[in-house]
């Protein structure tokens, strides 16, 4: 059982778990096993608590004798982002001036994941500050994609991604401003959902441009990505983002088919010029969506290249209003692109800024109309290409010259403008060999909606059996 244990899901394990078949323990081991096999190649872990998460698995194991299972996570491993609070455990935000940092207090959604039953076994490596789509981090290393040494797992998030992707967790917490949930979850052939903006509580999460962060789960499957969510979310009053959802059946549409479903495309939305492999990955699932009875709307998205333009400045504007005075004293603490990202944002006015969020709610407005009154929900690619090198800093795509960053997030910024929910599923390897992904993005508060359909896409174009690197 053992070696088979890193191979199932979220909810396999669960159930084995609740079922006494296996222990917390046991399960725990197998992949404190995985980590100690694999990290050294993949860097997904920056901080361990290999110990505490001993003890805690066996006290699990004690309420299990007792007949009590705290939640539906039960002895389930999990990774936390480095960017958001763990108590008692190392927390850098992937920064050199937070080395030594250990909070107080669990952010949320960990202190509730935690109640569910779930077992924090490390801190998963980030991109600095989150401010960036690679996680080569220069302070505590580059992460590595499972499915090919030396080349980016995607980020921010990206060692979240590479340890449910390299089976060292079943489950990891990312956070995604800019993509960074979406767009490591597509590099690796994972899912990942970024929640209607509020659903999940921001307080604990160190803010990178908080009118646009997300804090949301990575998994091997919408369906476990969707009993994370179910635990993660609630209303927080310590965070002034948190919104008050009604209660919520994640499940109510997880088995039915797409018949009567309408399915939104948008064909010339070319914010970044999109890759052969991530064209094909369009079409293949616009068939599949066909073959399970949707039905598919084509519709025009605001513009591109603007999108990534204000979108840009709406994001790292925050950003730099975050970062602004500890900058200032502390300028050569940061790596080289998070300092030039900083610096650029310095110059931007208060007119750009001004003018960047009129835009913004402009290009909500459009796509929320799309998904309200025309569409049940649109489709975009994930990613442009498929992961690039670690130590490229451009890449070729289309004949054009676009930095790894530009092609990495042009085609995930749209949504966190909009804060709606949108879910990163992968749909098979691409001509490289690598994952390749779409994103589905519903209305408002409707992500079990995302989920669901993601969970029929993964069944029909990659299924879990075979999603496993070489």
């Amino acid at each position: 059982m053992s070696q088979e244990i890193h191979r199932k899901t979220v909810a396999e394990l669960a159930s084995l778990v609740a079922a006494r078949q296996v222990s917390p323990r046991e399960v725990l081991d197998a992949f404190l096993a995985r980590i100690e096999s694999e990290n050294p190649r993949l860097n997904a872990f920056v901080t361990l608590c290999a110990e505490r998460a001993r003890r805690e698995a066996d006290a699990l194991g004690d309420d299990i004798a007792r007949g009590r299972l705290r939640g539906p996570l039960h002895g389930i491993p999990i990774a936390v982002k480095d960017l958001t609070d763990t108590a008692g455990i190392r927390t850098t935000y992937g920064s050199s001036l937070f080395r030594e940092h250990v909070p107080e207090n669990d952010a949320e959604p960990v202190r509730r994941l935690r109640a569910a039953g779930a077992v924090v076994v490390g801190k998963a490596n980030t991109h600095e500050f989150a401010c960036g789509t690679t996680t080569n981090n220069p302070h505590y290393g580059a992460t590595h994609n499972p499915w090919r040494a030396g080349h980016v797992p995607g980020g921010s998030s990206g060692g979240s991604a590479a340890a449910v992707a390299g089976g060292l967790v079943p489950l990891a917490t990312g956070s995604d401003t800019g993509g960074s949930i979406r767009l490591p979850s597509a590099l690796c052939g994972c899912v990942g959902i970024k929640p209607t903006h509020g659903r999940v509580s921001l307080a604990g999460t160190f803010p990178m441009a908080a009118s646009c962060d997300h804090v949301g789960p990575i998994a091997r499957t919408a369906r476990d990505c969707a009993l994370a969510l179910a635990e993660m979310s609630a209303y927080d009053p310590a965070d002034p983002w948190s919104r008050r959802f009604p209660p919520e059946d994640w499940t109510r549409f997880f088995g039915r088919g797409l018949r009567d479903f309408r399915v939104a495309i948008a064909p010339d939305f070319r914010p970044v010029p999109l890759a052969p492999t991530a064209e094909s990955a369009v079409e293949r699932t616009v068939r599949a969506l066909r073959d399970l009875g949707a039905r598919i709307v084509a519709v025009e998205l605001p513009d591109g290249a603007r999108v990534l333009a204000e979108g840009g400045m709406v994001i790292i504007g925050e950003t730099y209003a975050e970062h602004a005075e500890r900058l200032a004293h502390h300028r050569d603490a940061y790596g080289a692109d998070v300092r030039g990202q900083l610096e650029f944002a310095a110059h931007l006015s208060a007119a750009d800024l001004a003018r960047a969020q009129h835009v913004r709610e402009e290009m909500a407005r459009a796509v929320d109309e799309i998904v309200r009154t025309r569409a049940d929900a649109l489709l975009l690619p994930a990613v442009a290409i498929e992961a690039p090198p670690i130590a490229e800093e451009t890449v070729v795509v289309g004949g054009e010259t676009i930095p790894v960053m530009t092609a990495l997030a042009g085609f995930t910024v749209l949504h966190n403008l909009t804060r709606l929910p949108t879910v990163s599923v992968p749909v098979g390897l691409g001509a490289g060999g690598l994952p390749v992904g779409v994103q589905v993005t519903t209305g408002y508060g409707e992500d079990a909606l995302a989920l669901a359909i993601a969970d029929r896409l993964e069944e029909a174009l990659w299924p879990q059996a075979e999603r496993w690197p070489a």
